[in-house]
Formats: structure tokens, sequence, C-alpha cells
């Protein structure tokens, strides 16, 4: 009776003027989801010298054989392994390499090729942007790596994204960040032609915050840095380094205000039950990130940015904070239960591949399932 009436409450707490967790209903015909409890499971994460365990960023996974290999960060990445999710080994400390080592780096997005070879794509914080001898605020970019031995070593192989070189505010209300792009995901289309990346915009300019997109042909994976295209008015037309976009999800209050009000670190998965793409996205209520709530947007096109659906809350925050209760880390990121992403459990699933059931992340922390339906399905 008690696991009945915490699914109950899950689900109530998350919803918007709507059924029992599911998305709003639409004029089109749209696929929605159930969120319910689920036993605790929790991402090995980077201890901290405070003796506390951080997941912050996006945490990507890909499959080599019969082992399953899942990136913590934390300032930099730890790498765990085992046989699938549920039976992950202690995360041990990659390489990055000289300098990467000693610079603030998050990898946030993998990809597993066929030859063998592993790319990631990192989030980078430089320190001193603003001259104030201190690491906060920063203005992130997005960098790629590869990797011969599953991400245990990496090499740099370049920047792919970076804002344009005026877009600093330094007098901002952000504790975070005065600028840059970063907080992202990264998806390889169905046809293998083009990687698309979905990063944040913490820009000066008001116009180009939110949730923006870019592509680079996938042929271009080796040799990246100044092959990736921002998506701006309709065009793939802006260079990834130092070039404008269009946001998808443009921010509604301005960033650098105390009452700022955005999406931001998208999380991006292949749906093969759907046959769609499904984004998950944090939105912001003010310029400290407070978690207003979580929400989902779908996709079947990657190369039709317009086309994804308007975004719809599945978890308020007191959704959050009860899918939090009883774990511990970093208080910050746990309250907020930043950095939502759905893992597939189903064979050979990822962060990046999901079927019908996957397990919703918030902070790194899973105490929830989440179930798709397609246009019509009615939950059980």
């Amino acid at each position: 009776m008690l696991r009945a009436t915490m699914v109950a409450i899950l689900i109530l707490s998350s919803t918007v003027g709507a059924q029992a967790q599911r998305l709003d209903e639409s004029p089109a015909p749209a696929p929605s989801v159930i969120v319910r409890e689920a036993p605790l499971l929790k991402f090995p994460g980077v201890k901290r010298e405070d003796g506390s365990q951080a997941v912050d960023s996006n945490s990507p996974i890909h499959w080599d054989g019969g082992t399953l290999y899942l990136f913590n960060s934390d300032d930099h990445p730890w790498r765990s392994s085992g046989p699938d999710l549920f039976h992950l080994g202690a995360p041990l400390n990659t390489s990055l390499g000289y300098p990467n080592n000693r610079l603030s780096i998050w990898i946030e997005s993998t990809w597993k090729d066929d030859n063998g070879t592993l790319y990631g794509w990192y989030h980078y914080e430089p320190d001193d942007v603003c001259r104030s001898n201190a690491h906060l605020p920063t203005a992130p970019r997005i960098g790629a790596l590869r990797s011969k031995d599953n991400g245990a070593t990496w090499e740099d192989i370049g920047f792919v994204l970076e804002a344009p070189l005026d877009s600093l505010q330094c007098n901002t209300a952000s504790p975070w960040d005065a600028g840059g792009e970063g907080d992202f995901s990264v998806m390889l289309d169905r046809q293998k032609q083009y990687f698309y990346f979905f990063f944040s915009s913490y820009v000066r300019q008001f116009p180009e915050q939110g949730v923006g997109v870019a592509r680079m042909r996938y042929a271009d994976r080796d040799d990246p840095s100044g092959k990736v295209w921002k998506h701006y008015q309709g065009k793939w037309s802006e260079p990834g380094l130092g070039g404008h976009f269009t946001p998808i999800f443009p921010a509604q209050t301005n960033w650098h205000h105390k009452d700022a009000n955005l999406f931001w670190g998208p999380a991006i998965h292949w749906n093969e039950y759907l046959h769609t793409f499904v984004i998950v996205l944090n939105h912001a209520m003010d310029t400290a990130m407070t978690q207003e709530g979580i929400y989902i947007t779908f996709n079947p096109d990657l190369a039709a940015p317009e086309a994804w659906a308007t975004p719809r809350r599945i978890l308020t925050r007191d959704g959050i904070k009860k899918a939090m209760a009883g774990t511990k880390g970093d208080p910050v990121i746990v309250d907020n239960g930043w950095y939502p992403e759905v893992v597939g459990t189903g064979n050979g699933g990822t962060d990046k591949l999901v079927g019908r059931t996957g397990r919703l992340f918030l902070a790194g922390v899973s105490q929830l399932e989440i179930v798709f339906l397609p246009p019509g399905e009615k939950a059980e």
C-alpha cells in the first residue's frame, strides 16, 4: 500500500493541469510518458574532497562487447564499467593528457564508432574570464576528444563550439556563467551523415540565450575543429567557433538578470520504440539555476530544428525533491536534480538509445522509471 501511495504522489506532483503524469493534450497527436517509482539506482559519481559524491553533468554511456562504460564528471571525468547499469565497479580516473588533466573539463557525450574508436565531447570552463582571479563566473566552450581504449586515455582533437568574442557579460547576476556555450549532448543521425550538438548558451545577447543546435559531418569526426556549423535563421550557416545561432528553445527572461527563465542542459536519445528523438531539459527559474521542473520534447528529424515539440513538464520542483529524497551528494545539485537524462535498460540501452521503458536519472540518481507511449495509447 505504501508503494502505491508513493507512486500516486510522484505522478500527481508532476502534472501540469493534465491527467496523471501524462503530457498535456495538444492539437496534433503526440507521444506521452508515464513516470513511476522504481528502486534506487545511482551512478558511482565523482568523490569530492569533502566526501560528497557528485554527478555534475550529463553522463554518457557506451557498450563494448559485454561491458558497459559510464563517464561521470565533476571538474574531471571518471570512468566506471561493468556487465550492466546495475553492476558498475568503482570509478577510475581518466587521462586527458597535458594540459587538459589540469583544466576544468566535463565529458558530456560519447559515440563508439564501428572501427572501435570512441569519440567524446567535453564542456570546458576556463578560469578568470572576467579577470576576477577566480574560476567563476566562467564562459564554457565545447571541445572534442577520441580514445582507442574505451576512454581510459584520450587525445584532444580541438574545440568545436565557442560563443562570439563580444558575448561576455561580466556584470552578470549569475554565479555561474558570464557567457559561453556548454551543458550539451551530441547525437548521430539515423543516416550516419551528421553529428548534432544540442547546447546551452549564456551569452550577453538575449536573442541568443537558451538551447541551440549545430551539426558536423560524420566524415569530419577526426578533424572536427572548424567543421561544425550552427543553425541560424533557418540555415546551417554560422561557424561553430564564434558564430551566431537561432535558439530552438529561446530564453524567456535574460540569463544575466536575477529572474532568469530558460531551458538548459539538453540530454538527447533515440527512442527505438517511438521511432523519434527525445530530449529532456532542465528549466531554470532564476539565474542561480533553481530548478522549476524537468521537461521533455520530441522530434523525428534532427535536420529540422523547427520541428521540436513545445517542451512539456514531466516533473515539478516538488516532484524533483521527492525523486531525490534520501540521497546524498552535492547539496545544490541534489536539491535541484540537475542534469536529467534517460538511460535505456533494455538490450544495448545507453543514454543515446532507449526503448519503451528507461530509467530517469536526476543528478546521477534514479528512483524513477519512465515509460514512453505512442500517440493515442492509453496508460494502463
